[in-house]
């Protein structure tokens, strides 16, 4: 099986991102930034499960 995506995201990646939009960031600041969007499409995907079921 296929490997997972929701891995592809690391902090060097949002780093280049983010600069390409015109916002500098370090690598600290990128891992903060991901730990955060991922925490909120967690809570997004439950309480659009929890409306669901």
């Amino acid at each position: 099986m296929e490997k997972e995506k929701a891995n592809d995201l690391t902090p060097e990646r949002v780093v280049q991102i983010l600069k390409k939009k015109g916002t500098e960031v370090d690598l600290e600041e990128a891992k903060t930034i991901l730990g955060f969007v991922k925490k909120i499409a967690d809570i997004a995907v439950n309480q659009y499960l929890r409306g669901k079921l």
